[in-house]
């Protein structure tokens, strides 16, 4: 007769494998066409992942804000197999996603109970946020994954600790992997690789420690049991982590992104902690009333958890906090280090805001769903004289997670997929732009777009571009205009910049060849394709533009062939528009070009510091026009101003101050053009 361990088991199992398929259809179904495209931090990801899979190596990865680089090299792993393609980087969340919903269960499971188990894996795998990190190319996923398996790791090395285990004394009916030091030196190596994850990282491992010191005031059986064991625990994950620290410690200026978050803080320490406490008690509505409003990761607006499993979300609080004092020896540790990771986790977000916050507290979302299950598991042992809520137990859950997982796949699916607003966000014109070029591109073509800089639409174009025919350059039509070099090539124009009408000028032998399918309610439309005859237009231009001096060489990288100032005599407080052309010798990676107008000291009073054709993607013997504009001054004096162009560098090709400006290769400054006169 089958005992009744063994009878629960097969249950178990078979409601699990229920949960994991529900789980594995939402993060797979249309995975290459939901989310609508990419954003440029899914596809500098990618890029990143090819280089690995190229021979690069690194311990952090300097990208956009920096990052750590344990996703990278997961997705890398991926592409070794099918290339260089955003559907592996997805494929790698997903698969972090899933092992997430199975470490927290087999957590739950030996530091609850199976039921609570299995209903926190059912909010995992069908709950809209777990879906939605589930199914996005970044990094954040890495964490709660990595994380929910350090903690299985220690629970069952606390579960096996005794001192013999920790001296090795292991007897011939065991062995050193079925050991709890085997298990803390596990949970210490998959704690040390979340540094590697997210930044979060840095706060969760302070559970453990949190967890001991409550064991030293309440449960000292726990803490005799468990202190060896951590403290090995801790010690292996410093190490692992420890290349990753020098690193930093020897860079201090690749994590930008600190310095943003930790404004906050650093205001805080001056005295004026209001920044600190707006931040936290906004924060405070994400769980149930008002959540992110960011419509790259939610539909803005929604919160963490919706009505119902809010309100067991709360109960569930009170019932873990219920059982902080029962002298369970299991139970108050378990609890106490359940209600330590939900702060610790939600933490960052009480520090930076709401905003964006359904990735910056992805350290909590494992346990935010073990609350409502710790809830409904109560409500399943209540029993009222005869009737046994129990007798409930599967039909209620089956309605409640059933229910969410449908209206899960509503709003990600159907609401927040095909909104405007994502489809914008996540590219889905330039994608539908290289979808274009990899069927009909041939030689050069100059591409548009709001953001020309290496790390956003190039490098989404890199992920979805096959088509090894073309050749792309970028820019901005908003304020410049690119020529590729040769006799034909294609210039392609997005709704989100058109041109100028005083760019429009330079634009008439252009012809119109196609304009791509978009949706009606489509933000960036109509994205229009022009072919252009490169010597008619470069001859055009020539005829426009005027140089007194002629050509004039800054350094190597570029070379100016003249402007077009409509009028020289402009009056306080209107604005001016003057047009340079120029000649790319070679890639100048972060150039900027200026227009200064000065007074009779030499010292600007309206000036226009700013490119809009990325220096570091500059092709040689490609023109572009980049159009200056700026204001004069109300107070502006009659008489005629110097007015001076000229390149210099910058990191990250903005504008910066003048101490970290460097001028050209040959050190030429500037070059002066016509004065412009004020007049009343």
């Amino acid at each position: 007769m089958m005992n009744a361990k063994t009878a629960v088991f097969p249950r178990f199992t078979g409601w699990m494998l229920l949960i994991l398929l529900t789980a594995v259809f939402l993060r797979l179904y249309a995975l290459t066409d939901v989310p609508p495209g990419l954003t440029h931090d899914e596809a500098d990801h990618g890029l990143t992942a090819w280089e690995i899979v190229n021979g690069a190596r690194g311990v952090y990865f300097t990208v956009g804000y920096g990052r750590e680089p344990l996703y990278d090299y997961a997705t890398a792993g991926f592409m070794a197999f099918v290339g260089p393609t955003f559907l592996a980087a997805r494929v790698t969340a997903v698969f972090f996603s899933l092992i997430l919903i199975a470490g927290m269960a087999a957590w739950v499971r030996r530091a609850f109970d199976e039921p609570t188990a299995l209903l926190t894996a059912a909010g995992l795998a069908a709950g809209f946020w777990p879906v939605m990190a589930g199914r996005q190319a970044l990094r954040s996923i890495t964490l709660p994954a990595l994380f929910v398996l350090a903690l299985f790791f220690w629970w069952r090395g606390v579960e096996k600790g005794k001192i013999d285990d920790l001296r090795l004394k292991v007897n011939h009916q065991s062995s050193i992997f079925n050991s709890s030091i085997f298990s803390f030196l596990l949970a210490g190596l998959f704690l040390g690789a979340t540094f590697y994850t997210y930044i979060p990282a840095r706060a969760l491992w302070v559970i453990f420690p949190m967890t001991l010191l409550f064991a030293a005031w309440r449960q000292r059986p726990f803490l005799r049991q468990a202190w060896r064991g951590t403290l090995l625990m801790l010690l292996v994950s410093a190490v692992v982590a420890l290349p990753l620290f020098a690193y930093l410690n020897a860079n201090p200026g690749v994590e930008e992104r600190i310095g943003e978050l930790s404004a906050p803080l650093t205001a805080a320490a001056a005295g004026n902690f209001n920044p600190l406490l707006d931040n936290a008690l906004s924060s405070l509505r994400l769980f149930t009333i008002e959540g992110d409003s960011t419509w790259r990761y939610n539909i803005p607006g929604r919160p963490f958890l919706q009505p119902i499993m809010g309100g067991l979300f709360y109960l569930g609080l009170l019932v873990a906090v219920a059982r902080l004092w029962p002298g369970d020896d299991k139970a108050s540790p378990t609890v106490l280090l359940s209600l330590a990771w939900l702060l610790a986790g939600f933490a960052p977000v009480l520090v930076t805001g709401p905003a964006l916050s359904m990735t910056q507290a992805m350290g909590m979302q494992p346990v935010l769903y073990l609350f409502p299950a710790l809830a409904l598991a109560g409500i399943g042992r209540l029993e009222i004289g005869d009737w046994r809520l129990g007798n409930f137990s599967v039909i209620i859950p089956l309605l409640l997670f059933g229910g969410t997982a449908v209206i899960t796949a509503r709003d990600y699916f159907v609401i927040w997929a095909n909104a405007p607003e994502v489809r914008v966000q996540y590219e889905t014109a330039m994608v539908t732009v290289m979808d274009y070029l990899n069927e009909y591109g041939e030689g050069a073509t100059a591409v548009s777009t709001i953001t020309p800089g290496r790390f956003h639409s190039p490098a989404v174009a890199q992920l979805v571009l096959h088509n090894g025919r073309t050749s792309l350059r970028w820019f901005d039509a908003q304020r410049s205009l690119l020529l590729p070099a040769g006799d034909k090539s294609m210039i392609i124009l997005p709704g989100f910049t058109p041109l100028p009408a005083v760019l429009d000028d330079y634009w008439a032998t252009a012809v119109l060849i196609a304009s791509l399918p978009m949706r009606p309610t489509d933000s960036d439309r109509p994205t229009d394709i022009y072919q252009v005859d490169g010597a008619a237009l470069r001859a055009e231009w020539q005829e426009t533009f005027h140089a007194e001096t002629g050509p004039v060489n800054f350094g190597d990288a570029i070379t100016f062939l003249g402007y077009n100032l409509p009028t020289v005599t402009v009056h306080p407080g209107e604005r001016v528009q003057l047009a340079t052309l120029w000649q790319v010798q070679r890639p100048l990676d972060g150039a900027i070009l200026f227009t200064h107008l000065l007074d009779a000291d030499g010292v600007p009073i309206a000036q226009a510091d700013r490119l809009d054709v990325p220096g570091e993607s500059w092709q040689p013997g490609d023109w572009f026009i980049q159009l200056h504009e700026f204001t004069i001054p109300a107070e502006t004096a009659v008489g005629d101003y110097a007015l001076s162009i000229g390149v210099y560098t910058c990191p990250g090709g903005v504008p910066c101050p003048d101490g970290q400006r460097q001028t050209t290769p040959t050190g030429r400054d500037n070059l002066l053009l016509t004065p412009v006169t004020i007049a009343r």
